[in-house]
Protein backbone atom coordinates (compact mmCIF):
# COMPACT_ATOMS: atom_id res chain seq x y z
CA UNK A 1 0.00 0.00 0.00
CA UNK A 2 2.69 2.35 0.92
CA UNK A 3 3.81 2.04 -2.76
CA UNK A 4 0.60 3.29 -4.14
CA UNK A 5 0.03 5.88 -1.87
CA UNK A 6 3.81 7.08 -2.65
CA UNK A 7 3.10 7.00 -6.61
CA UNK A 8 -0.28 8.86 -5.90
CA UNK A 9 1.78 12.03 -4.44
CA UNK A 10 4.01 11.68 -7.36
CA UNK A 11 1.55 11.83 -10.00
CA UNK A 12 -0.09 14.51 -7.63
CA UNK A 13 -3.68 12.79 -7.44
CA UNK A 14 -5.67 15.03 -4.99
CA UNK A 15 -8.76 13.69 -5.84
CA UNK A 16 -10.04 11.00 -3.51
CA UNK A 17 -9.39 7.43 -4.99
CA UNK A 18 -10.43 3.90 -4.40
CA UNK A 19 -7.45 1.28 -3.97
CA UNK A 20 -8.53 -2.11 -4.39
CA UNK A 21 -6.11 -4.76 -3.39
CA UNK A 22 -6.34 -8.66 -4.78
CA UNK A 23 -7.79 -9.43 -8.01
CA UNK A 24 -10.98 -9.75 -9.42
CA UNK A 25 -12.05 -13.12 -8.10
CA UNK A 26 -10.47 -12.27 -4.61
CA UNK A 27 -10.46 -9.26 -3.16
CA UNK A 28 -8.62 -8.67 -0.18
CA UNK A 29 -9.01 -4.99 0.76
CA UNK A 30 -10.51 -2.20 -0.24
CA UNK A 31 -9.11 1.08 0.85
CA UNK A 32 -10.49 5.18 -0.01
CA UNK A 33 -6.99 6.88 -0.19
CA UNK A 34 -6.56 11.03 -0.09
CA UNK A 35 -3.40 13.30 0.24
CA UNK A 36 -1.27 10.46 0.70
CA UNK A 37 -3.60 8.76 3.47
CA UNK A 38 -5.62 5.32 3.28
CA UNK A 39 -8.61 4.40 5.12
CA UNK A 40 -9.95 1.00 4.79
CA UNK A 41 -13.82 0.38 3.54
CA UNK A 42 -14.84 -2.93 5.25
CA UNK A 43 -18.11 -3.23 3.00
CA UNK A 44 -16.42 -3.64 -0.52
CA UNK A 45 -16.05 -1.46 -3.46
CA UNK A 46 -19.46 -0.64 -3.97
CA UNK A 47 -19.89 1.12 -0.43
CA UNK A 48 -16.10 2.20 -0.73
CA UNK A 49 -17.37 4.02 -4.43
CA UNK A 50 -20.57 5.70 -1.98
CA UNK A 51 -18.17 6.82 0.27
CA UNK A 52 -15.91 8.21 -1.98
CA UNK A 53 -18.60 10.19 -4.05
CA UNK A 54 -20.02 11.61 -0.48
CA UNK A 55 -16.51 12.75 0.38
CA UNK A 56 -15.86 14.43 -2.67
CA UNK A 57 -19.73 16.47 -2.16
CA UNK A 58 -18.71 17.13 1.16
CA UNK A 59 -15.38 18.53 0.68
CA UNK A 60 -17.23 20.01 -2.85
CA UNK A 61 -14.26 19.04 -4.95
CA UNK A 62 -14.47 18.31 -8.32
CA UNK A 63 -14.50 15.17 -9.78
CA UNK A 64 -10.74 13.81 -11.59
CA UNK A 65 -11.26 14.63 -15.24
CA UNK A 66 -10.30 10.79 -16.05
CA UNK A 67 -13.82 9.92 -14.27
CA UNK A 68 -15.85 12.80 -14.39
CA UNK A 69 -18.65 11.61 -16.36
CA UNK A 70 -18.99 8.20 -14.46
CA UNK A 71 -18.97 9.91 -11.10
CA UNK A 72 -21.25 12.60 -12.65
CA UNK A 73 -23.53 10.41 -13.36
CA UNK A 74 -23.23 8.09 -10.38
CA UNK A 75 -24.30 11.72 -7.68
CA UNK A 76 -26.94 11.96 -10.10
CA UNK A 77 -28.74 8.09 -10.57
CA UNK A 78 -27.58 6.70 -6.91
CA UNK A 79 -27.02 9.28 -4.85
CA UNK A 80 -30.20 11.49 -6.39
CA UNK A 81 -28.28 14.63 -5.84
CA UNK A 82 -29.24 17.15 -8.73
CA UNK A 83 -26.85 20.13 -9.91
CA UNK A 84 -26.92 22.55 -12.41
CA UNK A 85 -24.79 20.25 -15.04
CA UNK A 86 -26.55 18.47 -17.47
CA UNK A 87 -26.51 14.87 -17.94
CA UNK A 88 -26.07 13.82 -22.04
CA UNK A 89 -28.54 11.74 -23.55
CA UNK A 90 -27.20 8.16 -22.90
CA UNK A 91 -26.76 9.04 -19.25
CA UNK A 92 -29.90 11.01 -18.81
CA UNK A 93 -31.96 7.99 -20.40
CA UNK A 94 -29.68 5.41 -18.11
CA UNK A 95 -30.66 7.76 -15.14
CA UNK A 96 -34.54 8.19 -15.90
CA UNK A 97 -34.23 3.99 -16.20
CA UNK A 98 -32.57 3.60 -12.62
CA UNK A 99 -35.16 6.14 -11.05
CA UNK A 100 -38.17 4.06 -12.32
CA UNK A 101 -36.76 0.57 -11.70
CA UNK A 102 -36.62 1.77 -7.83
CA UNK A 103 -40.58 3.48 -7.75
CA UNK A 104 -41.32 -0.01 -9.02
CA UNK A 105 -39.75 -1.96 -6.11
Amino acid sequence: MEDVLESLLERRRHHPIVVILGCREDINQVFICLEGEAVPVPHGVVSAVEKMLKLQFILHMQYAAECQHVMHFLQRAALEVADQLPLCRGAADLSLFVKNKRRKN
